[in-house]
């Protein structure tokens, strides 16, 4: 049975598959057919990258790109149009081209990636619901009935959290997170990342409970995402709330975008050379 997956489109007599990167605040995201990527932003990234879409790929890829990271932005395209037979498509001009898979509604502003997560969580469940992405920064997103995006809130993360501690007392150490085994710790280390973890988990958790209700009908469904999220699931469940893992959420969106895009739209998205 084919798969989101398994899209091709032809473009100009060339058939493409599709893949989709995100390019987030501390990793790039990789992520095509049963393959799924994750480099941090070390002196290798580049390099990884290159050699995955020059020396690890048997066809040529449509290319969606999403970024919240400008810095990384103009590196990262220049990597990509340096391997043969790619092509690199703007996600963020595709999304404002296809309202009908999310609708903007009020909101002003919101990061491309709170919109793409959103899309992606409705690939595998139907509105209402809650997306909530635990990185750098926690983003908890409300989406309706209707498809629409009703705004959310944002807070930082565990491991922003644990540098802030560090940076701003002379008591606390830096801690790489580990998840707190007591709800009270009985020293230091213990009690910063049973804080942390309960911080992250209260803030999600208020922010699902007043959603409940913002456009008449309370959120079927909690999706959650990001490389910490196992033990914010399980500190969530705690206080009775449940939710779902999903661990391609952004780029599922791009991917989504990508596969319900007119030829039109992608050929005007698509990223011109960028010279060094």
């Amino acid at each position: 049975m084919a798969t989101l997956y398994d899209t091709s489109i032809e473009l100009n007599g060339v058939v493409y598959g599709i893949a989709g990167i995100d390019v987030g605040n501390s990793r790039v995201k990789i992520h095509h057919d049963d393959v799924f990527l994750s480099f941090p932003y070390d002196k290798d990234w580049k390099k990884n990258v290159q050699h995955h879409f020059r020396d690890h790929v048997n066809r040529r890829y449509l290319i969606g790109l999403s970024s919240v990271n400008p810095k990384q932005t103009t590196a990262i395209v220049k990597v990509l149009q340096r391997c043969p037979g790619h092509m690199v498509v703007n996600a963020h001009s595709l999304l404002m081209r296809n309202e009908a898979l999310l609708h903007f509604g009020d909101v002003e502003h919101a990061g491309i990636d709170r919109l793409l997560g959103s899309i992606g969580a409705m690939t595998q469940v139907a509105p209402p619901l809650v997306t909530v992405d635990c990185g750098t920064a926690v983003t908890v997103n409300a989406i309706g009935a209707d498809r629409t995006f009703n705004g959310g809130v944002i807070f930082a993360g565990v491991s922003t959290q644990l540098f802030g501690l560090a940076k701003q007392t002379a008591g606390i150490p830096e801690y790489r997170y580990t998840p707190g085994q007591e709800t009270i710790g009985q020293n230091t280390q213990h009690s910063v990342m049973a804080g942390v973890t309960a911080s992250v988990a209260g803030g999600i958790s208020y922010a699902v409970r007043h959603y409940i209700g913002a456009d008449g009908t309370a959120p079927a469904s909690i999706v959650i995402t990001g490389g910490e999220s196992a033990p914010i699931i399980e500190a969530l469940a705690k206080e009775g709330i449940t939710a779902t893992y999903h661990q391609h959420m952004v780029t599922d969106g791009i991917l989504t975008l990508m596969a319900n895009a007119t030829l039109h739209d992608i050929q005007d998205s698509v990223i011109g050379k960028i010279t060094t």
